[in-house]
């Protein structure tokens, strides 16, 4: 890399003259000789810490030759990158597209949407750490003394500039290759700081490492935690940032949020330890059944779906599960047999393949007639792999749906001109014969829908309501929702007669709304145009936005809910389709501090065209200081600022919840200051947070008090927070013999781990409150207690009572062989009426382990009658258990699904 020597003034001279030759002084970056070496190189090494060594790519022969500034002049020191977002980054790779995506709406979304971490996100968790879907980054060096770089060995396009230096960065995009005289300039940068932690005991976790992602540059950059799990990232752009933690014995794990960053940012990340999920499954006839792919999903887990396959013996093993509840499954190669278990992580299961189920029989109209085309769907799938079981009939009126591997189901029976059918099916029960159904015929309203032209509109959503104003679901009439298909043609079936309205709608078109006769054939539905709205949200500066959220009022008053407008990556947006009315343009952006909405009102005549530009202005600024009771400076409080309700439009419905909260809000400093940007409403409501303290209004000064906020202008200076230190409660959990217990607590709906047993938390409410002690192998404790201002509450010492377990055999009564694999509900019995000195023991659902058995816990030390259900809606068998009785053996008859 190549540059020649230049004064910083002359430098500024030539580029203020727009003269593109610039002479640069010879330079290597980092790689110069001593006597070449940046004043600050060191400055730059350290601060290159938080992001990996970049590896370029495609070589070619064009430079990009330049200098960076910030407000004093120009800049030595500071790391020069160009990359470029291809097909391949997360940016612009579509979403995953196996089954489950091509079902949903993310379909063709990109990974680095909201729409795509709501199902992948665990995926996408996983790409990062393996450093898959990077911008490419194609040349990089350092300033010279006089902030001069050279980019060479460049291929054509356009590139992303990256300036990242100790005294902040500058990114600028779309910088074609060749181009001379760029300038850079350093502006405010933001930090991504924090702290990881166990997600059960909140213990720090050193050595993990943490990537934020740009969003809409996919570049990553990295840190890694130090002894207390604290990490900082930076110094960055402002924008939106995807975080994700990977560390040795934990879950990789992914974070987003709507937030668009412009200060810095500081959270808590809590991520699950690695668990092993191991098992067995077995073919039919109890034998290892090998070469199965086996999948397991964990509840409440952003799409975490994995698959791997048994091995000879059986054997399966998922090194890195969520410690959640999860499903286990399989299918064997024909898919002629099904399984499935629920289960905890970390555990060891058994589960066999049963023979699937297929439905058979016939549909006929009332009069016996075979119908054809009937559509029967078997309920919504509960499997990720597959989709729900659908039949059609054919011309006889046959259908074989299936495979079922429920036994207990939904069937829908759909055609049209007939009414539909729904039944619960229970394929456990005897059923002698095919099943057969009938179908009822109905009115139907039928026509077809076009253009102004005449051209069929195929997809148009329709319906039917029993008077006009076709958004009031109250005059929905149930069941009576179709599209056109190809060629224009709808039905829509009703059994009822006499008149309504037919509302048809497309985001292209205008929605018509037309009185209509029940039952009527030859509907002619025609469908204009309308008007359309077209325009670019754009920041202080002109730049684009793409990150905003547009939305598209319309002031009707039988109209509420708002039509969301795409943004693509140059802050453009637009709408079709729309009637002639009044209606209000909303740009929303969300930053740590508050909620920014920029709007406009626009009158469309019919058939307009509107073009509208949204501009984020600079705003003012609300400046404070977070203070305690007595006056004194608080630090690290986080303040937030809404919509004050009372200046709200009528037009906006559904503004934010006004609720600070840890993650929250912006920080203030060491001194208790803090400062809230580009404020553009009159008002703003201030609410105020901090572990351990409640915010009061009342006593707070620079605006006016609500019960809950301080109302404040734009534009204040002399804000004051105030935050009373709440009470806390403290106790020490121990089992029977006085050893410290490891455990948990909740209250109000809140979980407080206590790893040693050393229970400490705040309380935030005064008046009756309750907490609920758990520890795994002991009854749960259950403590009341009174919250008064200012007064500390110490429960003392908690001890709690352990519960115990017994293992229950069940054996095959007629060949004595465990029944492993077998599905299992073991819990009280409904005909044990006496009480309980604790909670109700929970119930064991699973499967039996490879010795036939099951493994309960959480009984009471004394007599207990225990209900035994070998399958679901199956027969059961009461057990009586001593007080304490350890295992128990049962004989049953092998159960048949």
């Amino acid at each position: 890399m190549r540059a020649r020597k230049l004064g910083w003034w002359a430098a500024l001279l030539v580029l203020a003259l727009g003269v593109a030759g610039v002479f640069f002084r010879e330079s290597r970056g980092r790689d110069s000789s001593a006597n070449t070496r940046p004043r600050n190189a060191d400055a730059v090494s350290a601060g290159a810490r938080f992001a990996r060594p970049l590896t370029t790519h495609a070589e070619g022969s064009l430079t990009i030759v330049g200098v960076v500034l910030d407000a004093q002049g120009p800049v030595a020191g500071v790391r020069v990158s160009a990359s470029r977002v291809d097909a391949d980054t997360l940016s612009q790779r579509a979403c995953a597209s196996d089954l489950q995506s091509r079902r949903s709406s993310c379909a063709g979304k990109t990974w680095l949407t909201k729409c795509c971490f709501r199902e992948r996100g665990s995926e996408l968790a996983r790409l990062v750490a393996a450093r898959e879907g990077e911008a490419p980054v194609f040349a990089q060096t350092v300033t010279a003394d006089d902030g001069t770089f050279v980019l060479d060995g460049l291929p054509g396009g356009a590139f992303t500039l990256w300036a990242q230096g100790d005294r902040g960065t500058a990114m600028r995009p779309e910088v074609p290759a060749g181009s001379t005289g760029v300038s850079l300039m350093q502006e405010a940068s933001i930090f991504l700081s924090g702290t990881v932690v166990d997600e059960d005991t909140w213990v720090p976790i050193p050595g993990a490492r943490v990537t934020g992602v740009l969003e809409a540059q996919s570049r990553f950059f990295d840190a890694l935690t130090d002894a207390q799990g604290r990490f900082r990232i930076g110094p960055l752009p402002p924008g939106r940032y995807l975080r994700v933690v990977s560390a040795q014995g934990w879950r990789t794990t992914a974070f987003r949020d709507s937030v668009w960053l412009d200060t810095d940012e500081d959270v808590t990340l809590e991520v699950q330890k690695q668990v092993q999920l191991e098992g067995l499954v077995l073919t039919t006839e109890g034998q290892p059944a090998s070469g199965v792919t086996v999948h397991v999903f964990s509840t409440g887990v952003t799409d975490d779906t994995q698959s791997t396959q048994s091995d000879a013996q059986g054997h399966f093993i998922f090194e890195d599960v969520a410690g959640s509840p999860a499903t286990l499954w399989a299918w064997n190669r024909d898919e002629t047999a099904f399984g499935d278990v629920r289960v905890t992580p970390p555990a060891k299961v058994v589960f066999r393949l049963e023979p699937v189920t297929f439905m058979e029989g016939t549909v006929s109209d009332e009069r016996g007639r075979p119908l054809e085309g009937v559509l029967l769907q078997a309920g919504d799938s509960p499997l990720g792999d597959k989709p729900s079981p659908e039949a059609l009939s054919d011309t006889s009126g046959h259908y074989k749906l299936g495979p079922l591997p429920q036994a207990a189901m939904n069937l829908r029976l759909l055609r049209a001109r007939y009414r539909n059918r729904n039944e619960e099916v229970d394929l456990r029960a005897p059923h002698p014969g095919p099943w057969n159904f009938t179908l009822q015929r109905t009115g139907s309203v039928e026509g077809w829908v076009v253009d102004t032209e005449g051209t069929p509109l195929s997809g148009i959503r329709l319906s039917l309501f029993k008077g006009p104003g076709g958004a009031m679901q109250s005059d929905f009439i149930g069941e009576t929702e179709a599209r056109s298909d190809d060629t224009g043609h709808f039905i829509l079936d009703i059994a009822a007669e006499g008149s309504g309205y037919l509302f048809a709608r497309s985001e292209d078109f205008s929605s018509v709304e037309q009185p209509v006769e029940f039952p009527s054939s030859g509907v002619r539905v025609v469908l204009s145009r309308g008007a359309s709205v077209a325009g670019r949200v754009v920041d202080a500066k002109g730049a684009p936005l793409p990150h905003v959220d547009v939305q598209l009022w319309d002031t009707s008053p039988r109209v509420e809910a708002p039509r969301s407008l795409p943004v693509d990556s140059e802050g453009a947006f637009s709408a079709t389709g729309l009637t002639a009315g009044h209606y209000i343009l909303e740009a929303r952006l969300q930053t740590p501090g508050i909620e920014h909405s920029v709007s406009r009102p626009i009158k469309l005549e019919a058939h307009s065209q509107a073009t509208v530009s949204l501009r984020f202005e600079e705003g003012r600024t609300v400046k404070g200081l977070t203070v305690d009771t007595d006056g004194q400076p608080l630090a690290g409080v986080r303040v937030q600022a809404c919509f004050s309700l009372e200046e709200a439009p009528a037009w906006r419905i559904g503004s934010p919840s006004c609720d600070a909260d840890r993650e929250r809000g912006v920080l203030s400093g060491q001194d208790g200051h803090f400062v809230l940007n580009h404020l553009m409403d009159p008002a703003y409501q201030l609410v105020a947070w901090k572990e351990g303290h409640a915010f009061v209004p009342a006593r707070s000064g620079g605006g006016t008090s609500k019960p809950t906020a301080l109302v404040v202008m734009a534009g204040a200076e002399d804000v004051r927070l105030v935050l009373q230190e709440r009470p806390w409660l403290r106790a020490q959990v121990v089992s029977e013999d006085g050893m410290p217990l490891p455990s948990e607590v909740w209250g109000w709906n809140h979980r407080v781990p206590a790893p040693a047993g050393a229970v400490e938390f705040p309380l935030l409410k005064d008046g009756p409150g309750q907490v609920t002690v758990m520890a795994k192998g002991f009854f749960d404790l259950e403590r009341d207690f009174v919250v008064s201002p200012g007064q500390d509450i110490d429960l003392g010492t908690l001890v709690m009572r352990r519960s115990r377990k017994t293992r229950f055999v069940i054996l095959d009564e007629a060949t004595h062989a465990p029944l492993v694999g077998a599905p299992v509900v073991i819990g009280p019995s409904d005909s044990d009426d006496r009480s309980y000195t604790g909670l109700r023991p929970d119930p064991f659902f699973g499967n039996l382990d490879t010795e036939g058995g099951a493994n309960v816990e959480g009984l009471p030390f004394t007599p207990i009658i225990m209900s035994v259900t070998l399958r679901p809606g199956g027969p059961s068998t009461d057990v009586v258990l001593d007080a304490r009785q350890e295992t128990v053996t049962l004989l049953l008859p092998t159960p048949n699904r």
